[in-house]
């Protein structure tokens, strides 16, 4: 395809890159799922997930843009909504979503050093590191990692604002208490290994992503035990560990 071209058709193979762009590709899948099934009567929240679909395409076909148009954008543009709609909740959100859509949008392109991102070696590397931290801090959050650890419940809400609690037994929280110092201790082989470049043994920067990958899944399980977690979200969790795991793979290890 010519390289003016407004979009190219990515190689889909077994190979690392490719199965990353899958990853990040099947993020902005399932978010558009989840917020399909938010929408109202009102045709104007059909716009949010309009916006999450064309913003995933756009960066699995390396659109130009489209990286600083989804981090931008979309919580922008929830923003916008959660006054029209009059959804004060989304407005909430839209900070972490920043966060978000900024990760799940620039993990990627630094991990493979995409030169449109116009940064060289040393800067691409340096701000890859932090973001992957504050990404992996972030899930944890979200998903509920840190919050079963500690107050031995999971919290969420349902599309029609119904809250959904998850108690968890004194095992199940032993159980996420594991999840969690599983998952900062990714976090801290991740930290040293690869954003600040020490040698610890045998340890690879990837391994901190796998670290925090089984935190993630051992989450996603205590969600399924307390019956409160659908197909689409496996598949949510799924990319997670992809992004989180090949991103340092590739980045360091290619």
């Amino acid at each position: 395809m010519d390289d003016n071209a407004i979009y190219k058709i990515p190689k889909i193979d077994f190979s690392m890159p490719s199965l990353l762009a899958l990853a990040q590709l099947g993020i902005f899948a399932v978010f558009t799922i989840w917020t399909l099934q938010g929408t109202s009567d009102n045709n104007l929240s059909y716009i949010l997930p309009l916006a999450t679909g064309m913003g995933g395409l756009a960066l699995f076909l390396s659109v130009p843009n489209s990286r600083i148009a989804v981090t931008v954008g979309i919580p922008a543009l929830m923003v916008a909504l959660s006054v029209v709609l009059d959804e004060d909740g989304m407005a909430f959100w839209a900070i972490f979503m920043v966060i978000f859509f900024g990760a799940s949008s620039y993990l990627p392109a630094m991990a493979i050093g995409d030169e449109t991102l116009g940064l060289d070696d040393k800067d691409r590397m340096n701000r890859m590191g932090a973001l992957w931290i504050l990404f992996g801090l972030l899930l944890m959050f979200l998903l509920g990692t840190a919050e079963g650890a500690v107050d031995g419940q999971f919290t969420d809400e349902e599309v029609n604002g119904d809250p959904i609690i998850v108690e968890l037994d004194s095992n199940e929280q032993m159980i996420a208490q594991g999840a969690l110092v599983m998952g900062l201790i990714g976090v801290v082989v991740f930290l040293t290994t690869g954003a600040l470049g020490m040698e610890v043994s045998q340890l690879r920067p990837w391994h901190g992503g796998a670290l925090l990958s089984g935190a993630l899944c051992i989450t996603a399980y205590l969600w399924h035990a307390g019956g409160a977690f659908a197909p689409e979200d496996f598949g949510m969790v799924l990319a997670f560990c992809g992004i989180m795991t090949l991103s340092p793979c590739i980045a360091y290890e290619e």
